[in-house]
């Protein structure tokens, strides 16, 4: 590659004959006609976005899936229309190859990352020749992106990302604006660090431009689980209507987390805390498995979010969530996996 450059019951009486209890009424799904997190295309709806490449039984590029509505209630179903669309076949426009294998190895994130109402397209190298760089592409408003050799497309720089030890992160995830600080443009959030030093979270301010994060606090909060080990943890974030939300996986106990009302508190030297609300969702949630795609969204426009997940296999599945408790574990319903190209 190129190089980079610098979500009154009435009284009866005694002779009334006694009626059968009546059931609670389901709450009412909010139907949303936008902006929602994940709208690829301004149908209210989330959409589902994907890697492809080796490993990932899809083909190389971004592929595209656009939420399905319930007939019945408006809101999102878990499905996704497919096949789905792949609207990376132009390449990261960086390479100069125009080519969907430019995303190989990327992780893409969607947001409004360029400052407009639309959802943005942000990729991310954590390995390989082009670790710890990455770009903004523009989105279409129609679930695609635009072209990327066309002013479309904002570089991230690696030396913008590491940490004080020179780390780049092992990933990244929309942080929106849990610092307060509104420059127009979403923050970032990831986990980096080394075996000598640690790893830990970390947060990647912008500074009112596509593309440019400098600097990072360095987040103190332990893992879900009260440890350190940040690196065997994976993360998913979205934005409701109660606020920013992040989901934490760790593949191999199976524990899976949801922090909610995140907001990040700088402690004005360098480190930082994350606030939130805790909820275990689940103790043994696809234990060992591997995930090419984890994405977090209020599916279902209940007010919870939800996850979807993307498998080696090419398959996607929706983990629809809800009752979350603060002394036991989430109700968790998935939907049948389905190919997603």
């Amino acid at each position: 590659m190129l190089a980079w450059t610098a979500p009154v019951a009435l009284a009866l009486t005694a002779l009334a004959p006694v009626l059968p209890a009546q059931a609670a009424p389901k709450p009412t799904p909010a139907v949303t006609t936008g902006p929602v997190d994940k709208d690829l295309n301004g149908d209210g709806v989330p959409d589902l976005v994907a890697v492809g490449g080796p490993g990932t039984g899809l083909g190389s590029g971004v592929w595209s899936g656009l939420g399905v509505k319930s007939r019945k209630t408006g809101v999102g179903t878990g499905q996704v229309q497919t096949p789905a669309s792949n609207v990376g076949l132009r390449g990261n426009g960086v390479t100069g190859n125009a080519s969907p294998a430019d995303f190989d190895g990327a992780q893409v994130i969607t947001g409004r990352f360029t400052g407009v109402e639309h959802q943005d397209f942000l990729y991310y190298y954590p390995t390989g020749t082009s670790a710890g760089n990455g770009g903004v592409i523009r989105g279409a408003g129609d679930g695609t992106m635009n072209n990327p050799v066309s002013g479309n497309q904002f570089s991230i720089f690696s030396d913008n990302l590491i940490d004080a030890n020179g780390n780049s992160p092992l990933q990244l995830v929309n942080a929106f604006q849990a610092d307060g600080v509104d420059t127009g443009i979403p923050d970032l959030l990831g986990i980096a660090g080394d075996a000598t030093n640690g790893y830990r979270l970390g947060y990647h301010p912008n500074y009112y431009a596509p593309g440019l994060y400098y600097g990072v606090t360095g987040l103190t909060n332990p893992t879900p689980t009260g440890g350190t080990d940040w690196q065997n943890w994976s993360l998913a974030s979205t934005e409701t209507a109660s606020g920013i939300a992040l989901f934490l996986r760790n593949a191999g106990t199976g524990a899976l987390y949801l922090w909610t009302g995140a907001t990040m508190i700088d402690n004005g030297d360098g480190t930082g805390t994350l606030t939130h609300t805790q909820y275990q969702v689940a103790a043994n949630w696809n234990t060992g498995v591997a995930i090419t795609t984890l994405q977090a969204a209020d599916i279902n426009a209940d007010g919870t979010p939800d996850l979807w997940t993307v498998l080696p296999n090419g398959t996607y599945r929706a983990y629809l969530i809800s009752g979350l408790s603060n002394s036991g574990t989430a109700t968790v319903i998935a939907t049948r996996a389905q190919r997603l190209a």
